[in-house]
């Protein structure tokens, strides 16, 4: 893809959406294209995050080993941004993620999204604008589901699965 095309794509996941067009310029200067066939793993749980991923085309299965049911599978696609965290923090993969089928994806290293949000302070005050109402929605919503589990540990009934 051409970096004019890139930075479209970038422009539909809100993630990159909040930066705006020059910073997602840089990012798409920057991105490292990695391309997957069927099978191919893309990282395993539990090894150093130093970045994120963005689907263009393919599929991405992501699989952790505590995911409680066996057949239960998050699928990542077209547009999806994996591991938004690893960009902006030293953090561990938490699931394996192995691709289902020919997959393009687009390598973001957090060095280079950090030294953008460095020389774009717009794009790092949006972005931080943009995941505290995120947290703010989080914690509203675990405030809403916390009596579920207050009332199921009056009733002696356990809240964490079985090991």
């Amino acid at each position: 893809m051409a970096v004019d095309d890139d930075i479209v794509f970038l422009g539909r996941i809100p993630t990159f959406r909040v930066l705006g067009r020059e910073a997602m310029r840089i990012i798409a200067i920057s991105a490292q294209p990695v391309q997957l066939q069927g099978g191919d793993q893309l990282f395993e749980e539990g090894e150093p995050a130093d970045g994120g991923y963005v689907v263009v085309y393919g599929s991405i299965e992501l699989k952790g080993m505590h995911d409680r049911e066996p057949g239960e599978r998050a699928i990542a696609r077209s547009g999806t941004l994996i591991g938004e965290t690893a960009l902006v923090v030293n953090t561990l993969r938490p699931a394996t993620a192995t691709a289902t089928e020919t997959t393009l994806l687009l390598r973001i290293p957090r060095n280079i999204f950090l030294r953008t949000l460095e020389g774009e302070p717009g794009a790092a005050a949006a972005l931080r604008d943009m995941m505290a109402k995120r947290l703010i929605s989080t914690l509203h919503d675990l405030d809403l589901v916390a009596p579920l589990f207050e009332a199921k540990e009056e009733a002696g009934e356990e809240t964490e699965p079985e090991n």
